[in-house]
């Protein structure tokens, strides 16, 4: 019988791992996943909302992600049933939600990512989220009942609306998993990029107060460890660091000026 791939990423969540993660936004090959469990990734997050990145794209780093054991989470673009749809059944893990801000925007995500009794995600066996296979060995009830319990599902917290609304949002039981967006989030406060501020600090305290109140698992997006330790130490669970090439440009940078320092003193 076929079963569900399972990556234990939301059974990892739950138990009280921390994982440490990336975004996916500029190398559109299937390697990078595996360059990324190389390097020792627990996750990585595929962008569809700021990136050139195709569905066909997607699909491809997915399956690379599952062949090296290395949980996918996809953030789709918007809320929209064809968005959600086609990640899962390329077979992610998880999926992460842009500017969620209300338990209508909640209700209608997990409508088109759950199958029914749950919700109404459309049915499409024998393709990349069953592993392919003859889907008439497949035990259809056991699988979607498996699916609906393992897939991760990740709300992202990033406006001054979704502050004002996160009782409603967070008492839905929708949503496993809270994501901070501290840029967006700062913009939608009209002190943009500015992650050290009092107003932002505080707003993301509220945040994660919330959060563990309703027992929701918190994630974080963070440049660097400097500056994610202090929610790290906060109890934020899902961390995502820095991207693709921004990971490349600072390590580059890193790297060359220590060439050219040298030189320097050499000279």
């Amino acid at each position: 019988m076929m079963e569900m791939k399972t990556t234990q990423i939301k059974s990892n969540l739950r138990s009280g791992a921390v994982l440490v993660g990336t975004f996916v936004m500029e190398f559109a090959v299937p390697s990078i996943a595996t360059i990324f469990k190389s390097a020792g990734a627990d996750f990585i997050i595929v962008d569809l909302e700021h990136t050139t990145f195709t569905i066909e794209t997607v699909g491809h780093i997915i399956r690379a992600a599952r062949g090296s054991d290395l949980p996918s989470i996809v953030r789709v673009p918007s809320i929209e049933r064809h968005f959600i749809s086609r990640a899962l059944d390329a077979g992610a893990s998880g999926l992460m939600i842009p500017r969620v801000e209300s338990r209508e925007d909640v209700e209608k995500i997990i409508a088109w990512a759950k199958y029914p009794p749950e919700g109404d995600r459309g049915v499409a066996f024998g393709i990349a989220h069953t592993d392919y296979g003859d889907f008439r060995q497949l035990d259809g009830v056991k699988y979607t009942k498996q699916a609906n319990a393992e897939i991760l599902i990740v709300g992202q917290i990033e406006t001054v609306k979704a502050v004002e609304n996160i009782d409603e949002i967070l008492s839905s039981g929708g949503l496993d998993s809270i994501f901070i967006g501290p840029y967006d989030l700062s913009t939608s406060m009209g002190i943009s990029g500015q992650l050290d501020h009092p107003r932002l600090v505080e707003c993301i305290e509220k945040i994660i107060a919330k959060a563990k109140a309703h027992n929701i698992i918190l994630g974080c997006y963070v440049n660097d460890f400097e500056s994610g330790k202090r929610w790290l130490d906060a109890g934020v669970q899902l961390i995502a660091c820095g991207n693709d090439a921004f990971l490349i440009t600072c390590k580059f940078a890193e790297e060359s000026q220590k060439f050219r320092r040298h030189l320097e003193v050499r000279d």
